[in-house]
């Protein structure tokens, strides 16, 4: 699988995460979320979840289009004071809807390949906003990576 984040610019697309928590009830649309909800209720061990993410497919948002599979594309990110540099992921397209002016192209991949595409040091939020928003900082990917088998593609 081709590195879709460009490796020689060293930040990706920074926009600040604009999104207040929605006041609507989180109700799950798949099993990520389904899954997302029993972690936060304490009813499924946080490896379960990581696994379940791993092996979903999930959405990141973009402000440009790519015009071929090999194209690098910047994913919305933006920095946390306490986390670093974070990518921001999306368990359904519709979960997308309060960031579609900043990023209006949705990109569906497996949790994998975010995982594999990840560039060194950033972390991802699923969900951002949400009320259900998972962080897993940059420490955190590097043991996902070491622990699901996923290695880092880099071209």
């Amino acid at each position: 699988m081709p590195n879709r984040l460009d490796p020689t610019h060293s930040s990706p697309q920074s926009h600040q995460a604009r999104s207040a928590k929605s006041e609507i009830p989180f109700a799950p649309t798949n099993p990520l979320e389904n899954a997302l909800v029993e972690a936060n209720a304490g009813r499924l061990e946080h490896r379960d979840l990581l696994k379940i993410f791993v092996d979903s497919e999930v959405y990141e948002i973009t402000n440009d289009a790519p015009r071929c599979e090999d194209d690098p594309c910047f994913p919305l990110s933006f920095q946390d004071p306490d986390q670093g540099r974070m990518i921001a992921v999306f368990s359904d397209p519709s979960r997308t809807a309060s960031f579609q002016e900043q990023a209006p192209h949705v990109l569906a991949l497996s949790g994998s390949q975010v995982f594999q595409s990840l560039p060194a040091g950033h972390g991802i939020v699923l969900n951002p906003g949400s009320e259900v928003e998972l962080t897993i900082p940059g420490y955190g990917v590097l043991n996902i990576r070491r622990d699901f088998g996923i290695r880092r593609v880099v071209e």
